[in-house]
């Protein structure tokens, strides 16, 4: 049972991407990173398996931010050279700026996956719906959206599965594409009839109910003052600049 309401962990990827998005330091985004991470594992459990697949594929698109921002920052010739690398000078400016941005980028990927991972898409919807008064029309809409991604992946396995049995081997994902974008249709079409069906309005009752707790209140004020804490922190100790030695 989910003692937190999924919309707090929405409240707070706001909150942690804060930070990382308007600061100049490198290391206000790593602290950032952290705690956000902490107060997921106190909260909620997620997959650390799913994490780690994410880190590793952010390696090469991370690597060629770095060496590109390295190699090409406007105006980094102003100042001085700390090193060579290939036959290039690489400018202090350069390395800062290759870190700031290589660090942000990863730590925005990073915290928005980790509250991805800790939310519950169709618990979200119905909470957006319970308690900030979303349009049932467009929260109904919104789930069934989200479970047509499940049923195309089931689909997909299915037919994989079974062209597998008849011809013995693998078949290519491209030549799927047809027949899972055919049963998508068809189940956007049963989905839209069973909407329309239903009557869907604003005085809809729901057989779960996700209410919005002190407890909630009490996690969303205590992250605010933890992140306020970090950025008065790193205010006061501002030089926070990488120096290459």
């Amino acid at each position: 049972m989910r003692k937190t309401n999924d919309l707090l962990f929405l409240f707070l990827a706001f909150i942690y991407l804060i930070p990382v998005l308007f600061s100049s330091s490198a290391f206000l985004s790593l602290a950032s990173l952290i705690l956000a991470f902490v107060n997921i594992l106190i909260w909620r459990k997620i997959k650390i398996k799913h994490l780690l697949v994410l880190i590793a594929v952010l390696i090469i698109p991370l690597s060629s931010v770095f060496i590109t921002v390295l190699l090409y920052t406007k105006g980094a010739d102003s100042s001085p050279i700390i090193a060579h690398f290939l036959g290039f000078p690489i400018y202090q400016l350069a390395f800062d700026t290759a870190i700031l941005l290589t660090v942000r980028s990863f730590c925005l990927t990073v915290i928005s996956f980790i509250f991805l991972l800790a939310i519950n898409s169709n618990v979200l919807v119905l909470s957006l719906m319970q308690n900030l008064k979303l349009p049932v029309s467009i929260g109904y809409a919104l789930l069934s959206t989200f479970n047509a991604f499940i049923y195309m992946k089931e689909e997909f396995l299915r037919i994989r599965l079974a062209y597998r049995m008849r011809f013995q081997k693998q078949i290519f994902p491209m030549k799927l594409l047809i027949p899972i974008l055919v049963s998508a249709s068809r189940y956007a079409h049963y989905a839209g009839l069973s909407l329309e069906s239903k009557g869907l309005h604003d005085k809809k009752t729901y057989t779960e109910i996700h209410k919005w707790t002190k407890l909630d209140w009490l996690i969303l004020f205590i992250n605010i003052f933890q992140v306020g804490m970090l950025i008065y922190l790193f205010g006061i100790f501002s030089d926070t600049s990488i120096k290459f030695v």
